[in-house]
């Protein structure tokens, strides 16, 4: 990059400002049209904000009756990279096909807490908590890592902010009654 480039480069970050322009300290400001015009305020315009990409999930809160909830280790790159959550899936059906097969005698219907939203660097994502009373164990063999995880006994696990909140929110009197 050449020093002119540089130079006005400089001027526009440090000098010709939109908030707080300095016009009298300005090398350019004989010539400024933005100045002529009265219009420093405005030029140059304000960038548009990028719209947010927005991702949905659905999770499935399968509980069992000592109110210890199924988590699953999260692969080590990615969104919430090694800590443990819910299961994830892209739609209700496959959630609900996950607990039909891999659940010991799951609701047949689970019942739909609040969303969450948590926002990320660059998107937002949009949870649709599904929650299922069931038995026992999983029993899928593929499945990565999980445990049957206690809020009233919690296990030092790491878990995502939004879904330890969730969680917390459960631990109480049982939402089944």
């Amino acid at each position: 990059m050449d020093v002119y480039t540089q130079a006005i480069m400089d001027v526009g970050a440090t000098v010709c400002t939109r908030r707080n322009p300095l016009c009298a300290y300005c090398p350019l400001a004989e010539g400024c049209v933005a100045r002529k015009l009265g219009k420093q305020h405005e030029i140059p315009a304000p960038r548009k904000a990028k719209a947010r990409r927005e991702r949905r999930v659905f999770m499935l809160v399968a509980q069992r009756e000592d109110e210890s909830i199924l988590l699953e280790r999260r692969p080590e790159s990615g969104v919430w990279g090694g800590l443990w959550c819910l299961p994830e899936f892209e739609t209700e059906s496959a959630a609900r096909a996950f607990a039909t097969q891999s659940l010991h005698m799951p609701q047949p219907v689970p019942r739909h807490l609040d969303l969450i939203e948590h926002t990320f660097t660059h998107f937002d994502l949009v949870v649709t908590p599904l929650l299922t009373r069931c038995e026992g164990h999983v029993s899928v063999m593929d499945a990565p890592p999980s445990l049957w995880y206690n809020p009233r006994q919690p296990a030092r696990v790491g878990l995502p902010a939004p879904i330890k909140a969730l969680i917390d929110g459960l631990a109480g009197p049982t939402l089944f009654d």
